[in-house]
Formats: C-alpha cells, structure tokens, sequence
C-alpha cells in the first residue's frame, strides 16, 4: 500500500490533484483523473483522513452530544443521521454529557478540534452557545433548542404532533384520550401537551393528563377518567403502558387503545404491533446535510404521520 505522497509522484501531480480525483472534486482533467484512481487501484491505495485533514485543515468528523447512550431513541436518531454523513463520508463521533459544563466543553473541543460541525441535544433546555464556538463550525440542535447566535434548531413541528394524535383517535371515535407523559421540561414533551389540549379544546373534549406513570396511578387515571384511548408521548412510555395494562387485566386494543410517538425501529422490534406517529428521521437527516452545504435548515414534507398497526381500535 502506498501513501498520497507516494501516489502524487508516481502520477507526476501534486498530493492536492490526487486528493481531487479521488473525492470527485472539480479542476482536473477527465484524463488525469482516469489515471490517479487506475493507479491508485492498482497499487492498492487506502486514504489517511488524518493526513487529508492536515492537507485540507478541515476534519471529516461531525461531533453529537447527547444526554446518554442509554436513550433508545437517541441511537436510532444518530443512527439515521451517521448513515447521511457516511455518503459524504464523514464520520459521526458520540459524546454523552450529563451537565451544563460538560455540554459546553465538549462544544469547545469539537471547535478546536475544527469539526465539521456539532449536533447536539442538550442537557437541559436554553444553553446559549458561545460566538467562540459558533463562528467555528456549524451547531446544530436536535429535539430541544440551544441558544445562541448562528445556532440552527432542527425538530418537526410537536404542538402538531400532539394535534394529529388527538385528531387521529377522534377518527377512530374516541372521546376520551388519556394523554401520559414525562415531569422533566423540554421542548417536545411541553410542545406535544399543549397540541394535545388544544385539539381536545378545538373537538369539545375533556382532557386528562398523566404525568409520571406507574401502576397506581394510571389505574387510578383509568378509574376516574374511563379513557378509550391513551396517547402516550413517546413509544418507550406507550410499551411501559401496554405492559402495566397487562399487568392490570386490561387488554389492548379490546378494552383501551394505545398511540406511541417517533416509529422507533429498535422498540418496533421489541413490540411489532405498536400503533405509532413516525418521527422524521429521515427529513432531520435530509436537513443536517442541508447545513453542511450552507443551505437553510428547514424540514419539508408533512407533519409526523400514523403508522398503523394493532393498538389502536374504531368505537
């Protein structure tokens, strides 16, 4: 195996040319091109990114923050996002953080470190990125918003998120939706309640929210309130609650229905039947790259749409 360096002399170019013709970039003849990539085939030629990095002075690693490694939904959103930078390929570096500081260095580091760019999701709501950091490399936040000039937040629309879920068992004529969610504060978990009760305003239903779930208390829920339906904020919370249903002589859909939230691939392969709202991973992904080429980060398409399965009935 040879070295770029090597490959340059042999061709009669410069290490630049050869690093043209082999990652499709312009200035270069079609001739000269055909011949590096023969001749680097030929003599089994690999690429040193940390060679290509110092040649060009930009790394081909994208840094990611997250809150911990142990969030299935996390992984599942990275994984789709690692798999769109690999077609630039670009490498995808994991970081989890628990605190505000830890957070903030790791953003520091990936800037000295002149990262292509950093998606994050904070560790809690509202941390204001530094100009230091952000005149850098591109910040990107996912799922909850940072602050912070030049910084770009990516997230479908979650207040429409918690309006098609309602919409949608009011379809399947259910008048009594249970909505279960988490104590802790963040954009998704408040945008998605405050959609819930105003699609429930909007049809002329009550509402009744659950938050922080166990057996006692979601019994005690189902007694007072007799739900239909259960919109549960996300589908680690709804595949607790099919469990706690079982565990009460309750059966889904037959005497409750039960809508997840994100079409988690992971989860899905634990529990099939799940009726879910699928999180725009792909169009988040889309999205990411739009900010490597300098575009504006916007998600098209349409809201979080029903993936229908088994957990969900008409009345």
């Amino acid at each position: 195996m040879i070295s770029s360096l090597e490959l340059a002399r042999l061709c009669g170019v410069s290490q630049g040319t050869v690093d043209r013709a082999l990652h499709g970039r312009a200035g270069i003849s079609l001739k000269t091109r055909e011949r590096i990539l023969d001749l680097a085939q030929q003599h089994g030629y690999r690429p040193n990114p940390a060679a290509r990095e110092l040649i060009t002075g930009q790394s081909g690693t994208v840094g990611a923050i997250i809150p911990s490694v142990n969030n299935i939904f996390f992984m599942d959103l990275f994984s789709e996002i690692g798999r769109r930078l690999k077609e630039r390929n670009l490498r995808l570096q994991l970081t989890p953080v628990e605190s505000r500081g830890d957070f903030l260095a790791a953003l520091d580091d990936f800037a000295a470190r002149r990262h292509r760019m950093a998606l994050v999701i904070p560790p809690e709501e509202g941390i204001e990125v530094p100009p230091s950091v952000s005149k850098r490399m591109a910040v990107v936040s996912l799922v909850s918003p940072c602050k912070g000039d030049g910084v770009h937040f990516i997230a479908p629309d979650e207040r429409e998120t918690g309006r098609t879920a309602v919409r949608y068992l009011h379809g399947r004529g259910h008048r009594r939706i249970l909505h279960l969610t988490y104590t802790r504060q963040s954009y998704a978990i408040e945008a998605r309640a405050d959609g819930y009760a105003e699609q429930a305003r909007e049809l002329g239903l009550s509402q009744q929210v659950l938050v922080g779930v166990d057996r006692a208390s979601l019994a005690l829920a189902i007694k007072e309130g007799r739900p239909t339906a259960i919109f549960c904020h996300n589908d680690w919370l709804a595949l607790t609650t099919l469990l706690l249903l079982s565990g009460m002589g309750l059966r889904v859909p037959e005497d409750i229905s039960v809508l997840g939230v994100d079409n988690s691939p992971t989860l899905g392969a634990i529990n099939p039947s799940l009726t879910t709202l699928a999180y725009r991973m792909e169009s988040i992904g889309a999205a990411v790259l739009d900010v490597l080429d300098r575009k504006p980060a916007q998600l098209s398409g349409a809201p979080m749409q029903v993936v229908e399965r088994a957990t969900v009935r008409s009345i």
